[in-house]
């Protein structure tokens, strides 16, 4: 993992090292940087409904003994999560985007684009992915029901 470091993205993307960014937003420019020089970009992006979701679980990670988070920054920080997604649709060859909303049962995969295009969605997506791509989710949906073997 490779922290969102400019000079040290930029040795990697030199010398044609495979590696992984971690951050609060997606950064498009490396993105974008990655592709001219011939990589293959990849973003996971994990959410949850709400922000104040966020500050609850980090404050359980802090109680036993995680890393001090400013929980004033969290909502700030999910606002500019939520958007910097669709630029990463925009930059990103593959992108998955997961839901992390239910605690204690892991993240669930609820949409995927590959080069821009929706490929996958789930049949219930969460509120957050349905502000963020509205539309398009709904006409996937419908796409997909039509698709489907009648009963």
């Amino acid at each position: 993992m490779v922290p969102p470091i400019p000079h040290q993205r930029d040795a990697m993307l030199r010398e044609q090292r495979s590696f992984a960014v971690e951050d609060l937003t997606v950064d498009t420019e490396l993105l974008e940087s990655a592709r001219q020089a011939g990589y293959t970009t990849k973003v996971l992006f994990i959410s949850t409904e709400d922000p104040n979701l966020n500050v609850g679980r980090i404050l359980v990670w802090m109680s036993r003994g995680g890393q001090a988070v400013p929980l004033g920054t969290i909502p700030e920080s999910y606002d500019e999560a939520m958007k910097s997604l669709p630029e990463a649709r925009r930059h990103a060859y593959d992108l998955l985007v997961y839901d992390n909303t239910p605690n204690g049962r892991g993240h669930r995969l609820v949409a995927r684009f590959i080069a821009g295009e929706l490929v996958k969605t789930t049949n219930t997506p969460p509120t957050w992915l349905k502000d963020v791509f509205g539309r398009e989710l709904l006409g996937e949906a419908k796409q997909q029901e039509k698709s489907s073997p009648g009963r």
